[in-house]
């Protein structure tokens, strides 16, 4: 009994190991549910002050929220939205973009209007252990701009 006991005990103490930082789907998707929210409701300031350095770099807060304001306009309101992939992939020498673990959250999107369609929020993990928004895509197609860019621009 005293074994069955210790087992158990060893057990739980080893599936209460807590996660690396980046591992976690559920916190990819608690981000991106974030980031298309502050999208949703015109953050798009606070969307760009969470972005990774690099793309800061790339695009001014002005450009980003010029752009990502016109790609939400043409869409219209959101009725309902859910995760359709995760997936994550690393980068090592690739020109214009840090090395390191990327992530891409897509989501199919249905609008007021009825229409549907696919919402990309990819991130970068940063040396801190959390992940920072690299670009927003909304498309009519899941296949158009589903490629596992780590930069993709809104």
């Amino acid at each position: 009994m005293i074994r069955l006991a210790a087992a158990c005990a060893l057990a739980t103490c080893c599936t209460l190991a807590v996660a690396e930082p980046g591992t976690s789907a559920d916190e990819l998707l608690a981000d991106a549910t974030r980031v298309l929210q502050q999208v949703d409701s015109e953050h798009y300031v606070e969307v760009w002050q969470g972005m990774a350095p690099f793309m800061q770099a790339k695009l001014s807060q002005e450009q980003f929220a010029n752009l990502v304001r016109q790609s939400r306009q043409a869409l219209g309101a959101v009725s309902k939205r859910g995760w359709a992939s995760v997936t994550r992939i690393r980068y090592t020498n690739v020109a214009g973009v840090p090395d390191g673990l990327y992530a891409n959250v897509d989501f199919a999107t249905t609008l007021a209007s009825g229409r549907t369609l696919f919402e990309k929020v990819s991130f970068q993990l940063e040396n801190d252990g959390q992940w920072r928004l690299t670009g927003y895509i909304p498309r009519q197609s899941q296949d158009i701009g589903s490629s596992n860019s780590p930069g993709a621009e809104p």
